[in-house]
């Protein structure tokens, strides 16, 4: 009901007495639907008044803080023309939500700043007299509402005839247009069973009565299910059914305090909604992606230990050396481990000793991939426990305060959760002690990172000798690339390339501007002029 008229009838009327006689000294705005204006007593020029307008989709409001510390930039002058004006007097218009302040500049010219409180069309439009000394709209802050151009300023009062005779011929909505869905919700509980047209009236006078009152007005702030709301009326007998959905959180009489309770409880809130669940969003991500791993992590190491007879391979053709041809390409041979035939694939230009001992190696690597999956296993089962941990955590907090504290403390970075979305970076993305690393997809992907987002600072790296990703890790003015950096990078392009089984890969590493591409050359395809390799172990986040 911040917007209702009946509160913004009470509200322009405390401003009244607090404003008359101030000067403007200050107009900006630090974002487009934001407008603050900073006012000083002549003579106190001490006192400050500060009036906030917030004409987001999510809320429509004015506030007055204390104080306020203007941004060093990103911020812009408004209304320059009535900066000095001293406001004379603060005009409100009948059944209308919108009021003004009634302006005088240093030269006597009279300006008005109308508040225009029109809900998701509300706006902040400057009046200035023309030749025939007629007020007409110079200047809006909402550039969207075109229409308010053409508004007369004059003719902003609606006359209402409200008498009985009008209610009974017109109803109750036409004749009070100006209640609103929640004071018609209060007149019905009022009225009870007894539907009668004079019970109606007797209510509709007694809440007239009371909100002509306007210095003994209730003005409460509180919580409905999860939305904020700010109501001229007593919420529990708005909504008398629904008594154990609300919360009063405040209670005042005075509208300015009423707007600003209003304006803390619903950015508090708001706030904290919005950043848990973007905390909540990139963790659960981070969950899902861990719980991939794992799963696919299972099945192949299902995969690799149900086909695990490299060494049973070396041991058979160790054991049958001299039934082996020179130059087979296969053997058939009595397998002792299942008393059955057995076919084993040879290398026909090696001896048969040679290919027992090929198995060998292939037996070595094969346990030390079963190892680097177990141990990454692990590793990734601790970290969706963590992250379960963090999800029950965060969801949990009351205060935004709080939980920017418990992500700071558990160095818990939205960043460091997401790949790029689609409409950002067409790489995967990773975040690494602030650096930021970016992985192609595929060779056309590849071509794009290198040819056109990498710079000659950046670094970049690829798997040795094989297919896979290209990788680069953006410079950061002033700041040497880490060697944790480097390396984690590293496994990054270890992992996304033809040598992500391996237990160790040689990775390329040079700076970008000895990287080029060859006139006519394949997707993908480049020429290294200069390289440093490390040995890395491939591996993903």
């Amino acid at each position: 009901m911040q917007n209702n008229y009946y509160f913004i009838r009470a509200l322009s009327l405390e401003l009244s007495k607090q404003i008359i006689g101030f000067e403007i000294a200050t107009i900006f705005s630090q974002n487009k639907d934001e407008l603050l204006i900073g006012l000083i007593d002549n003579d106190n020029p001490e006192t400050e008044f500060w009036i906030r307008s917030t004409f987001t989709p999510e809320l429509t409001t004015l506030s007055f803080p204390q104080t306020f510390a203007r941004a060093k930039r990103n911020s812009i002058d408004l209304f320059d023309e009535i900066i000095g004006a001293k406001v004379t007097s603060i005009r409100q218009f009948n059944n209308e939500r919108a009021f003004g302040l009634e302006l005088e500049t240093e030269d006597g010219e009279n300006n008005t700043l109308l508040f225009k409180l029109f809900g998701n069309r509300s706006n902040i439009i400057l009046f200035s007299p023309n030749k025939d000394s007629e007020l007409e709209v110079e200047a809006i802050f909402q550039h969207k509402l075109q229409a308010d151009w053409e508004i007369d300023y004059e003719n902003l009062d609606r006359s209402l005839d409200q008498e009985k005779e009008d209610f009974v011929e017109k109803g109750i909505k036409k004749t009070f247009p100006t209640f609103g869905k929640d004071v018609l919700r209060y007149i019905e509980n009022k009225v009870g069973e007894d539907k009668s047209e004079e019970n109606y009236w007797q209510e509709i006078e007694k809440l007239i009565t009371y909100f002509d009152d306007v210095d003994d007005l209730d003005f409460y702030v509180f919580l409905k299910k999860n939305d904020i709301k700010l109501f001229i009326l007593n919420p529990n007998e708005v909504f008398e059914a629904q008594k154990d959905e609300i919360q009063i959180l405040h209670k005042t009489k005075n509208a300015l305090e009423a707007c600003n309770l209003f304006y803390m409880e619903f950015s508090r809130r708001y706030y904290l909604h919005k950043e848990k669940n973007a905390a909540l969003k990139a963790i659960e991500k981070h969950h899902r992606q861990t719980q991939n791993y794992i799963d696919k992590t299972l099945k192949k190491i299902e995969k690799v230990e149900n086909t695990m007879r490299y060494e049973e391979f070396g041991h058979i053709l160790m054991a049958n050396l001299h039934a082996v041809e020179p130059r087979s390409k296969s053997v058939e041979l009595f397998d002792f481990y299942t008393n059955e035939q057995i076919t084993i694939p040879l290398k026909d230009h090696l001896s048969a000793q040679k290919n027992a001992e090929l198995f060998y190696r292939k037996a070595k690597n094969q346990k030390l991939e079963i190892d680097n999956l177990y141990q990454n296993l692990e590793k990734k089962e601790e970290q969706l426990k963590t992250l379960e941990n963090q999800i029950e955590e965060i969801e949990n907090f009351e205060s935004l305060k709080e939980m920017r504290k418990y992500l700071k403390t558990n160095k818990i970075k939205v960043s460091n959760f997401q790949e790029n979305e689609p409409d950002e970076l067409p790489f995967k993305v990773f975040e690494y002690q602030d650096f930021q690393i970016l992985v192609g997809k595929n060779s056309k992907n590849n071509d794009l990172l290198t040819q056109k987002f990498a710079y000659k600072e950046d670094l970049w790296l690829h798997a040795r000798g094989v297919a896979g990703s290209h990788v680069v890790i953006k410079y950061r003015a002033g700041k040497p690339f880490p060697k944790s950096v480097i390396e984690k990078a590293a496994s990054l392009a270890a992992y996304y390339s033809k040598r992500k089984t391996d237990s160790l890969c040689p990775v390329i590493v040079t700076p970008k501007k000895y990287v080029r591409k060859p006139k006519g050359a394949a997707l993908g395809a480049v020429v290294v002029e200069r390289e440093e390799v490390v040995m890395v172990e491939p591996k993903e986040f």
